[in-house]
């Protein structure tokens, strides 16, 4: 088994480190520093890279161990008996918490303080809110309906009822929420929401339709950013972790094409294991992914000042996809491998310029890539089989589950190589200094 990364630092000029209680007291700081950024978004190597440059400023040498479940933080000097821990589970997105808490570290590490100091400060941070249910609905909404867009709709009446059904379950999301359901109660209840939705769209006519009434507004429940963040963690090494994320966005996934099915069934209906090919114009493809970039954001509580930057960059991304099979020919795995190398190129120093996760900023300018509708049609493909099995459909469902898996494995790719690049330049930075 490889060894822990252990990111620990020697004091900082002029600090004298802390012993005693003052020493557990750092430390105590640095704990929540780390379970913050952990729990809200914020990459693994960000993460313990802020952690270092956080026990510099405190003139405490710490080791982070961050996990699924936990994240454990020590003195080297003390020895591991000394450990300390917290329960953190990264499932969920802030970018504003982040970007309050990474701008607070930058100041630490250039100044020397005490950890009664940032206390306030960290208090702060974790009091920074989610977006309103208002805007989430709303962003929901439009999201869902700039992908049923790109995905081929043109009429005006599926758009409209994408978007409202995708409006209710983001209001449907947030009062489960409340209720106390996690992160899956509140996928299959919206996911359920939509494959009704889809069935009755049936029933009243819009039989052609059903597969972007009942997917559009599932693909805005799509962890994207546990993906990437698993996929930037697999490419450092840190196995045990990223194996997790991913069996956790798998988990996910897995939930929300549950909901659908099962909602479409109580409709009698099924979800179509085929679409007919869309030739969707240029201008349409990059506005309505301009319009998606432009809600993804609001998920992720991000502040509203850097909105311009997804929506440019996601905008832009769309225009080399769609040239990339239109004109290029290239398969879709390949287009998207095209996109996210852009997206991962412009913005991994926007994001460590600003403080803020990259794996949502990215997600949010990628996400109308994302193989939604292959990863749902393969499971309903796979229920089916186990009813009626038959050779054709077997073969579908697989042609399905590759390409999902290709196009997802090609985006990983493409957006964490530059990441990972960042990392070990920020990294050997760290080492010299």
């Amino acid at each position: 088994m490889p060894e822990p990364e252990r990111h620990d630092s020697s004091p900082a000029v002029g600090h004298d480190r802390p012993v005693g209680e003052d020493g557990t007291r750092a430390l105590g700081v640095i704990l929540r520093a780390a379970t913050l950024l952990h729990a809200n978004g914020q990459s693994t190597g960000m993460t313990l890279l802020a952690a270092q440059r956080l026990s510099r400023g405190l003139g405490q040498p710490a080791v982070v161990l961050p996990g699924w479940g936990a994240v454990t933080v020590y003195d080297p000097g003390r020895g591991g008996a000394q450990a300390i821990t917290a329960a953190a589970q990264p499932t969920g997105v802030n970018m504003r918490r982040v970007a309050a808490l990474m701008r607070v570290i930058d100041e630490a590490e250039h100044r020397g303080v005490r950890p009664e100091e940032l206390e306030p400060a960290l208090a702060a941070a974790e009091r920074l809110p989610i977006s309103g249910t208002p805007a989430f609905a709303l962003a929901c909404a439009a999201g869902a309906g700039a992908l049923a867009v790109i995905f081929g709709a043109g009429d005006p009446l599926v758009v409209a009822v994408v978007a409202t059904v995708a409006g209710i379950g983001g209001v449907l999301r947030r009062v489960v929420a409340r209720l106390g359901a996690g992160v899956l109660g509140q996928a299959f209840g919206a996911a359920l929401l939509a494959g009704i939705a889809g069935a009755v769209a049936a029933h009243l006519g819009h039989a052609a339709a059903i597969g972007l009434i009942a997917v559009c507004p599932a693909m805005v429940l799509v962890p994207g950013p546990q993906v990437l963040v698993g996929a930037m963690d697999l490419l450092a090494l840190r196995i045990p972790l990223a194996l997790a994320r991913l069996a956790f966005s798998a988990l996910v996934l897995a939930t929300i094409a549950a909901g659908l099915v099962l909602g479409l069934a109580l409709g009698g209906q099924t979800l179509p294991l085929s679409s007919p090919a869309t030739d969707v114009p240029l201008w349409a493809d990059v506005l309505a992914a301009g319009v998606a970039a432009a809600c993804y954001p609001v998920f992720f509580a991000m502040p509203y000042r850097l909105l311009g930057w997804p929506i440019v960059v996601g905008m832009a991304a769309h225009a080399v996809h769609w040239a990339a099979i239109a004109c290029g020919h290239a398969g879709l795995p390949v287009a998207a491998l095209a996109s996210c190398l852009l997206v991962g190129a412009v913005l991994t120093p926007i994001a460590y310029r600003f403080h803020i996760p990259f794996a949502a900023i990215g997600f949010a300018s990628v996400v109308a890539l994302v193989p939604g509708m292959y990863v749902f049609r393969m499971v309903a493909g796979l229920i089916a089989l186990s009813t009626a099995p038959d050779q054709q459909l077997l073969l579908d469902v697989a042609v399905d589950g590759v390409t999902a898996g290709a196009i997802v494995a090609c985006m990983a790719i493409g957006l964490a190589l530059p990441t990972r690049v960042r990392d070990g330049i920020l990294e050997r930075r760290m080492r010299a200094t």
